[in-house]
């Protein structure tokens, strides 16, 4: 998930989050929807400290490294609201549950969600590689042959 979905997906998130609680509703969904957007800017802010080739190559990384700055900012403040939330109806007891949780959200999401997307990501620079590496050898081969045919070896 991008960064800036994640960020929508969390505002709207603490945003329901506040409106349930001050009707007296659970806000379990809307906490877990903004923990799993916690967990996709930390994982898109880890990635961005290491970009791929392909980035390195296209010059994005430096766009993508103010983008996952600014969403990490943004996701601190919404990260401290929803913190006080929580302190406020369940105390400190379950602040510490709640950390507990992104924890577990973060560890969970790292085995399946983000291992698939870099399993992905392996395969498309892997493909784009090996396609690029036979159409310079078809390219060579067209060459080499072009030369010999106008020596006349072939």
């Amino acid at each position: 998930m991008d960064p800036f979905t994640a960020l929508s997906v969390a505002a709207g998130a603490v945003g329901n989050a506040k409106q349930l609680i001050a009707a007296g509703r659970d806000a379990t969904t809307a906490l877990a929807k903004f923990a799993g957007a916690v967990s996709d800017i930390n994982y898109a802010a880890e990635k961005a400290k290491n970009p791929s080739v392909w980035k390195s190559l296209t010059g994005s990384a430096e766009a993508e490294a103010i983008e996952m700055f600014a969403a990490q900012k943004k996701m601190q403040q919404m990260k401290k609201d929803v913190e006080q939330i929580i302190m406020y109806t369940h105390g400190p007891k379950g602040l510490e549950e709640y950390k507990n949780t992104l924890r577990a959200v973060r560890a969970q999401r790292k085995k399946t969600a983000y291992r698939q997307a870099e399993i992905k990501e392996a395969i498309l620079v892997w493909t784009v590689g090996t396609l690029a590496t036979l159409a310079g050898l078809a390219g060579l081969g067209v060459v080499l042959y072009w030369i010999g045919k106008t020596q006349g070896k072939w």
